[in-house]
């Protein structure tokens, strides 16, 4: 679609009739499904049972820290989801099943009947049946008993159809049940409600009466307890002798805590001498690394050896550069700094051997302090032994008087709470034997259907216009090739061609052939087209019918036409005109001298010769494109007043683009509904990238029955109207 070009409400009308069909099925579908599924739908009734909830009644007794009693209310949304996941459980179900004995009612035994023995059951079962049975897993718990239901498929039916909603007040519920008898609606609404009320209440009460049964058995349990642990607290006391323990435990601990401390320093100076002793060791037998112990180098008497040294190696230096090696002076120096290197050594040892009895001593002082810890620790650990097993027995005392007392206050509460027999839910509107089914709604489906068909169908035909990337209108060829569109050869009957334009000249195809045929003859008054391309995008279009009946209809003018089959891959326009295929076009290219022998004339359509394929040629694109062919249509531009060349596709073979550059212009046939849009702008491209004129584009094999052509069908029935007539005539 052009840029500027605007949509109007015409174009989407132009949409709609054009894909009325669709839009018209799909109504059809729509509607007629619904139709059929309202009509053949089982009729269903809903009995509806009104009841109503307090829920200043429905309250919990919770106790706070203190033993303080505190009310808490449950929010309604809350209590209306818990009633309503109770309707759906299978106990409650079971429940209805048991009070309105239902595996006694004929009615819903025969539901279980169709249930068991329904179309889908046995789908299912046809189905299980073809594949292998499982062997059943050994169950972990074989002595594990589970509640059994009266029946459980009774239980499924009564949960299929039964449902539980708010009404308009928030206090007010609908117990509702679905069936297909009116009356079997109603009562089995009223006995579900009245289920649920005694479900509610037994619900409300079993909880106290099995916490006061409990509450009893453990209430003897624990008062025999007290009785127990106060005798036994009692003889423990007289036993050990003991009045107080916290005196001579504070006495205990405080002397356990400075020999801690004492050992905690003692360790520090162990500790440190133990690093001093080594660092001393690790460098005694390497004078030239006492200078990296701190505590050697921090040794007064070291530090003036060491000052003596650098003293005698000074002058040690000086002589030797006076001197020679065995000069008196020279001796007495190097004596002198070896008598001062081994006192610096004779010192180091001496601090070695005084930090090792500094560190056995802080190393004996530590051993010393452990064992007085250890045995103080002994005699604090029996000490709380003995108040631990006291502080035990103490304990569990007043523990299990607290314990009793609390049970005993549980326990009649629970009596007190367990004697309740009234529920916070009552009927107040009992179901009634409903005179109308809810579903199936006929009218408002077939409503519904009709809209949904409507709208359906209306964005069907919509979606359709849209996926389809096809031209089959004037319009369409405007909007994506901006192309002269010649005319529109309608989708005819095989049996009536190929030529239409002699075997059928008063048809809609061949005035379209006759349309086409004058377009091209007014295109260029000024400089006649001699030589015209036809061609097409890919194959099966019609480019060799439409060049055929071209051909024919300018023949008919008077002019002298000829058609050439440059097809040279698959030609066959010898066959539509009925002609033999010896010597053709190829040879002619190989050898000028047989043009003759390759001009036919066709003897039913005076004016006009054809030269066909011929010989297939292994290299179709150099012949059509040598010198030689160029000197051939030259030369028969001046025998001829129309030359037709059928070529082949586009998008094939290249020769349609080679011939297009000897061609006075390109008609481009394309199957209108049936070429994909991307696939003619390719070809179209392809010609204007060579410089080809293209003269129009013909749909061809278009179903103008079905589309928005109003002329050819208007123009078929007037000819078959006069058709008519002469017949009648005839006949008188």
């Amino acid at each position: 679609m052009k840029a500027n070009e605007e949509i109007h409400l015409l174009d989407y009308w132009r949409v709609l009739q054009k894909r009325r069909h669709i839009a018209v099925i799909f109504f059809a579908v729509v509607v007629g499904i619904v139709a059929i599924y309202s009509l053949v739908a089982t009729t269903v009734y809903e009995g509806v049972v009104q009841v109503l909830f307090d829920l200043e009644k429905n309250q919990t007794l919770n106790f706070a820290e203190g033993g303080n009693a505190v009310i808490q209310m449950k929010d309604s949304s809350e209590y209306y989801n818990t009633q309503k996941e109770i309707v759906r459980s299978r106990a409650f179900a079971d429940r209805v099943v048991r009070k309105l004995q239902l595996e006694k009612n004929p009615y819903f035994m025969d539901l279980k009947e169709k249930k068991i023995n329904g179309v889908l059951s046995k789908v299912s079962k046809t189905i299980k049946g073809f594949f292998p049975e499982k062997a059943k897993p050994v169950s972990p718990f074989p002595d594990y008993k589970f509640k059994a239901e009266l029946d459980s498929d009774l239980t499924e039916i009564v949960l299929e159809n039964v449902d539980l909603t708010i009404g308009k007040q928030n206090n007010l519920l609908k117990v509702s049940y679905f069936a297909d008898d009116a009356s079997v609606s109603a009562i089995m609404a009223n006995g579900v409600a009245e289920t649920f009320i005694e479900h509610n209440l037994d619900i409300r009460v079993r909880p106290y009466r099995d916490a006061a049964e409990w509450l009893s058995s453990r209430l003897v349990e624990s008062k025999g307890k007290v009785e127990d642990t106060e005798k036994m607290l009692q003889q423990y006391k007289e036993g050990k002798g003991i009045v107080s323990f916290e005196t001579k435990e504070n006495v205990l601990n405080q002397k356990l805590q400075e020999l801690m401390t004492q050992l905690v320093q003692t360790e520090g100076k162990r500790h440190e001498a133990e690093i001093k002793y080594n660092q001393i060791k690790s460098v005694i037998d390497r004078p030239e690394l006492l200078a990296t112990v701190p505590d050697i180098m921090n040794n007064l008497v070291i530090q003036t050896l060491r000052t003596e040294e650098l003293t005698a190696r000074r002058q040690l230096s000086e002589l030797s550069e006076k001197f020679g090696g065995r000069h008196p002076q020279i001796i007495k120096a190097q004596s002198q700094l070896d008598m001062l290197q081994k006192n610096i050594i004779s010192e180091a040892r001496k601090m070695l051997n005084a930090a090792k009895a500094e560190f056995e001593v802080a190393q004996s002082r530590e051993t010393s302090l452990r064992r007085a810890m250890e045995q103080q620790k002994q005699e604090v650990l029996g000490l709380t032994r003995k108040a631990i097993d006291f502080n035990v027995i103490a304990g569990e005392s007043g523990s299990n008087k607290q314990f009793y007392e609390l049970l005993l206050k549980k326990l009649q509460e629970a009596s007190l709470s367990g004697g309740m027999s009234v529920s916070n839910t009552q009927i107040v509107d009992y179901a009634v034997i409903p005179k109308d089914p809810v579903k199936p709604k006929r009218v408002l489906n077939l409503i519904l259907a009709m809209l949904v068909g409507l709208f359906g169908g209306v964005f069907a035909a919509f979606f359709t216009e849209y996926m389809d990337d096809t031209l089959k209108t004037a319009e369409d060829v405007d909007k994506n090739l901006e192309l002269p569109f010649l005319d529109v050869v309608p989708l005819t009957e095989e049996t009536k061609g190929p030529i239409f334009v002699t075997s059928d000249p008063k048809s809609a195809t061949a005035e379209a052939y006759r349309t086409i045929r004058t377009g091209l003859m007014l295109s260029s008054t000024d400089n006649p087209l001699k030589v015209i391309l036809v061609t097409s995008s890919t194959p099966n279009e019609g480019k060799t019918t439409t060049a055929a009946n071209l051909a024919v209809a300018m023949a008919q003018m008077g002019e002298k036409v000829l058609i050439v089959d440059v097809d040279m891959r698959r030609h066959n326009l010898h066959e539509l005109f009925g002609t033999s295929n010896p010597v053709g076009i190829s040879d002619v290219i190989i050898d000028p001298k047989r043009l003759s022998e390759a001009i036919k004339t066709v003897e039913k359509h005076q004016n006009l010769d054809i030269i066909t394929g011929g010989t297939l040629a292994p290299n179709p694109s150099e012949l059509l494109g040598s010198e030689r062919m160029r000197e051939f249509i030259s030369h028969l531009r001046g025998r001829y007043d129309r030359i037709i060349i059928d070529s082949p596709p586009l998008l094939a073979f290249s020769d349609s683009l080679v011939l297009s550059r000897l061609a006075d212009g390109v008609v481009m046939v394309i199957w209108g509904g049936k070429t994909p849009r991307n696939t003619i702008q390719q070809a179209v491209q392809s010609l204007q990238g060579v410089g080809a004129k293209i003269l129009g584009v013909v749909l061809n094999k278009v179903d103008t029955t079905r589309r928005s052509y109003y002329y050819y069908p208007y123009y078929s029935y007037y000819y078959s109207d006069k058709r008519g007539e002469k017949k009648k005539k005839k006949k008188k």
